[in-house]
């Protein structure tokens, strides 16, 4: 658990890339151990195993992603902005199908309540760890690494595929997904009982 007096205001001391202009953001005053990022690894500074043991006030954020890219960073950033209130931080959970170089894992060490694990929205065990049941939303990164790269049409696919069976487990969730083919949009209307949505679908699909 973080104490909101051991938070300040400042400019990141750390950055994972160059170029990144300076921004006034919420930092800790000392870094956290990078033992201490891993949200389910118990190391000798916490025991606990899952995001529901920190009993945070706010809901989480999970990004779920095939690795730590300079945009995860870009993503964090705004959501530590110096105008929001302490109190009112989301914890952020990186939920990555690689394992962060050190790098990247030096920069998160300076934010307050920001934490990564190991898996994928593909394992019901790992959205549950990531404490997808407690998060106010779900940002999906696109499945480079795993979809293909040779039709256009299927460049999406195991993105769509993943949170389509997100979305059977926790159907009230609010998820951003990222697509590279905009027309694969039509693929990702979720929302059953609306019947304006599902028109919209079939309109897409007619097309």
């Amino acid at each position: 658990i973080v104490c909101h007096s051991s938070i300040v205001k400042g400019f990141p001391p750390v950055s994972p890339f160059i170029g990144v202009s300076p921004t006034l953001c919420y930092l800790l005053k000392e870094k956290k151990p990078l033992c201490c990022l891993q949200l389910a690894q118990v190391c000798e500074h916490c025991s606990y195993r899952n995001a529901k043991e920190y009993q945070w006030q706010n809901k989480t954020i999970i990004l779920a992603a095939d690795y730590a890219s300079n945009g995860i960073y870009n993503f964090i950033i705004p959501l530590r902005a110096h105008f929001r209130s302490k109190t009112s931080l989301n914890p952020i959970i990186l939920l990555l199908e690689r394992r962060p170089d050190v790098a990247f894992l030096d920069a998160l060490s300076y934010f307050p309540l920001v934490y990564w694990m190991l898996g994928s929205i593909d394992c019901l065990d790992d959205l549950l760890r990531a404490g997808i049941t407690l998060a106010e939303s779900v940002v999906v990164v696109n499945k480079e690494l795993s979809n293909s790269a040779e039709e256009d049409s299927l460049s999406d696919c195991n993105t769509i595929v993943a949170v389509q069976n997100m979305f059977k487990f926790f159907p009230s969730i609010k998820s951003i997904t990222e697509l590279s083919q905009s027309s694969n949009m039509r693929f990702m209307q979720f929302r059953a009982h609306d019947k304006y949505a599902l028109h919209l679908s079939k309109m897409e699909k007619d097309r």
